[in-house]
């Protein structure tokens, strides 16, 4: 398969790998997946270095402390590699049509190794929307992808975020036009890649045009471990929908930090649906700026910390204007030693009236080494708004085991039964059959290898 790849380097967060990475990115040119300017790099990679000399204040439970991650044995690269397309059928189309290797039966895909775009020799999917690598979306859309890269999450938002915008190596591009509904979910998929451990920073732009509908669907996959720290970006026009799904399943010894969030025009809607099920380290926000009347903004999450697993799931909502809805629904689970935290906040403009809002968080300790803990937040300080925030931690309820112990269940199986039941409040809103399917397979794989608890 011909394609560039860069020389491998070895990350450290510092201003010599920066600079080689710069260099690097320059040598590849048009094949490299860079989509960050060098100055704006430089002023990210000072903000990270600024950020990591503080501590976050975490509790004395937690095993892993932000201020000291270690870097050492990761590779950076960018690059590429062409693949070719496999025929394939969509249903309800007519005869076969050309879809990426490796995505499943979608309407496009793009897709990464590591960092590596894997460039189909054909363009395939659906022809009405752009999907395409962000460094290539860059060069021949510039001001499109200006207008929404970097705008909607800032490099200094937090110390993470500036990190994968200093050492950005790979991303993607989706552009819906106004007025199209896109039936078949779109997907972005990064795989860990065989051998050293890589360091990818993807950053991913999406735009959905006015009265566009779209399913966009995440996942990090590979039996690897890595260490990913991405942006995503949503732009959403008036009366726009966007349920974008992300699947995290990595290496049980990957460290993933995302964050997404989207801003909604007026009656535009964001639905995020994360599911993470893997990595040793895990920080997942994902939020929205409703910046429009009637815009809206739904969060259906849930995770599953095992063995010595450590989770941190954050959910935001900001109502910079009157007449704006925001739903969070989170399950959280912890079993073996895993650990794991939900942060959440509820912002509203000074005149944002006649808002409603509500986010719910429930824990379940599934041994009696596991650790959960909440921390909502609300920041009312219009009249007229009605926000509510509630959360609750436990373990399985022995009267309801015992119940459906009654009938004739064995105890593993019911706790078993019980602990899928939890998690479904998030599930069934995930979108479409076959994604609620798949994330319930995925959970159940899970509970299988939870030896302590379902015997």
């Amino acid at each position: 398969m011909p394609g560039t790849i860069s020389e491998p380097l070895d990350f450290q967060p510092a201003g010599a790998m920066l600079a080689a990475a710069i260099e690097e990115l320059e040598d590849l040119g048009e094949r490299g997946g860079g989509a960050v300017d060098a100055a704006v790099r430089e002023r990210a990679l000072q903000a990270y270095l600024a950020a990591a000399r503080e501590r976050i204040a975490v509790p004395a439970q937690w095993r892993h402390d932000y201020a000291k991650l270690v870097f050492e044995g990761l590779v950076w690269t960018s690059g590429r590699v062409r693949v070719p397309v496999l025929p394939r059928a969509i249903p309800g189309g007519e005869g076969e049509t050309d879809l990426p290797a490796l995505a499943v039966e979608n309407a496009g895909g793009l897709v990464h190794l590591g960092s590596t775009y894997l460039e189909p020799l054909q363009t395939a999917g659906d022809t009405r929307v752009a999907l395409t690598s962000l460094a290539d979306a860059r060069r021949s859309s510039r001001e499109r992808v200006a207008a929404v890269h970097g705008r909607i999450v800032a490099p200094e938002t937090d110390r993470f975020t500036a990190l994968a915008t200093a050492f950005q190596n790979c991303g993607a591009y989706v552009d819906v036009p106004d007025g199209v509904n896109v039936e078949l979910p779109l997907q972005l998929i990064w795989m860990t890649r065989p051998g050293a451990p890589s360091a990818v920073f993807p950053h991913t732009v999406i735009r959905l045009g006015a009265g566009a509908r779209a399913t966009i669907v995440e996942r990090h996959i590979g039996s690897t471990e890595a260490f990913v720290a991405g942006i995503v970006e949503a732009d959403l026009a008036p009366g726009a929908r966007l349920d974008y799904v992300a699947i995290q399943q990595s290496d049980e010894g990957s460290r993933v930090f995302m964050r997404r969030r989207a801003r909604c025009a007026a009656g535009a809607s964001i639905g995020w649906h994360v599911a993470d099920l893997g990595g040793a380290l895990v920080r997942s926000a994902c939020g929205a700026q409703l910046a429009g009347a009637k815009a809206t903004a739904e969060t259906n999450a849930f995770f599953f910390a095992r063995g010595f697993a450590h989770v941190d799931c954050i959910v935001d909502a900001d109502h910079e204007v009157s007449r704006t809805e925001s739903h969070a629904t989170v399950r959280s689970a912890a079993g073996d030693r895993g650990r794991g935290r939900f942060s959440g906040a509820l912002r509203f403009g000074a005149n944002a009236t006649r808002c409603v809002a509500t986010m719910r968080d429930d824990g379940l300790i599934l041994s009696r080494d596991a650790y959960l803990d909440a921390a909502p937040v609300l920041a009312v300080p219009a009249h007229h708004v009605s926000a509510s925030h509630a959360t609750s931690i436990g373990s399985l309820d022995e009267e309801e085991l015992f119940y459906v112990q009654s009938r004739g269940i064995t105890r593993g199986i019911a706790e078993r039964m019980m602990a899928m039941a939890f998690f479904e409040a998030a599930i069934s809103r995930f979108p479409g059959d076959a994604l609620r399917d798949e994330v319930r397979t995925a959970l159940d794989s899970r509970l299988d290898d939870v030896a302590d608890t379902f015997a």
